[in-house]
């Protein structure tokens, strides 16, 4: 029986665009949801190469998805197909190789299911929760991620310390080498903070080049000072911006919940006072939040 009478009946009502390709790589026949998915006209799919319907790189993928079925192998992964208005959309894609039965290959059976609207969702949440330029949290996840953390830490009885962060003389980096290189520092920053903390814990860019870090599981401040040590070590040192070798330092404010506050804001606030303790001081280096805490509330 061959595939069309065996088939075509389902293939018809599939949710997902299926395109069955010669070996020629000439489309024989397309399913009524890959026409309505690219805007086209079954007449004018069949009979054209499907690389016909791709952006340029779909060519050069076209030719590994054939290598892998003459040798017996199905292919699956996320593609892109361009629809008749010009846009693209993205597609997981899965072939298989169709025998006779001599075992001879006569026909390549592809099938598309249109993901677009799950990677503009995608898209949306990385902007609405991520930052842009360092890839690390924003505030919004930051404040999430922080709530949560409180909801866990009064439940288990524990505490965590909140870290704030901020490069010394950041303006001087942007006056003098221009302000891509400063984005350059701020990029090479995020991943050195993210090496140098545990993978239980947040580091979030706050703004400009203010980054805030929240230590989970922390009893008292001796945890936190050693994690700031070392991540001081980590961080703090050369950065090659504009083809040369900057030197950077950090300072770093420290609060502790709930010794400080059992509020978002008044840890973020200490902390933020603390780093400016920690400036004062004579930078690179840290502070941390001096008891009793509600005295700070008091400085502007």
């Amino acid at each position: 029986m061959t595939w069309q009478n065996h088939s075509l009946q389902m293939i018809e009502q599939l949710p997902i665009g299926v395109a069955v390709v010669l070996p020629d790589g000439v489309i024989e026949y397309a399913n009524p949801c890959l026409a309505q998915l690219l805007g086209l006209s079954w007449s004018r799919l069949a009979g054209s190469a499907l690389t016909e319907f791709g952006p340029a790189a779909r060519v050069l993928l076209g030719r590994q998805i054939r290598e892998s079925l003459l040798v017996g192998q199905s292919w699956h992964g996320e593609t892109e197909l361009r629809m008749a208005s010009g846009e693209t959309c993205h597609v997981l894609e899965w072939a298989h190789a169709l025998r006779d039965g001599a075992g001879e290959i006569t026909r390549f059976v592809h099938f598309f299911q249109d993901v677009s609207a799950l990677r503009r969702a995608e898209a949306l949440h990385q902007l609405a929760f991520y930052d842009a330029l360092t890839g690390l949290p924003n505030r919004n996840l930051l404040n999430d991620r922080l709530a949560r953390t409180m909801v866990s830490a009064q439940r288990h009885r524990s505490g965590f310390a909140l870290l704030y962060i901020d490069v010394d003389h950041f303006k001087r980096v942007n006056d003098t080498l221009g302000h891509e290189a400063g984005d350059e520092l701020l990029r090479q920053l995020a991943a050195r903070l993210v090496r140098s903390l545990r993978g239980t814990d947040t580091v979030a860019r706050w703004g400009g080049d203010e980054f805030v870090a929240v230590i989970e599981q922390v009893a008292d401040a001796g945890l936190p000072t050693r994690m700031v040590e070392k991540l001081l070590a980590t961080c703090s040192g050369d950065y090659e911006l504009a083809g040369k070798l900057s030197k950077v330092t950090l300072s770093i404010g420290i609060s502790l919940y709930p010794r400080d506050a059992d509020e978002a804001s008044a840890l973020i606030k200490y902390a933020d006072m603390a780093m400016y303790r920690a400036k004062a001081a004579g930078r690179n280096g840290y502070h941390v939040v001096e008891q009793p805490a509600a005295n700070y509330r008091h400085v502007a």
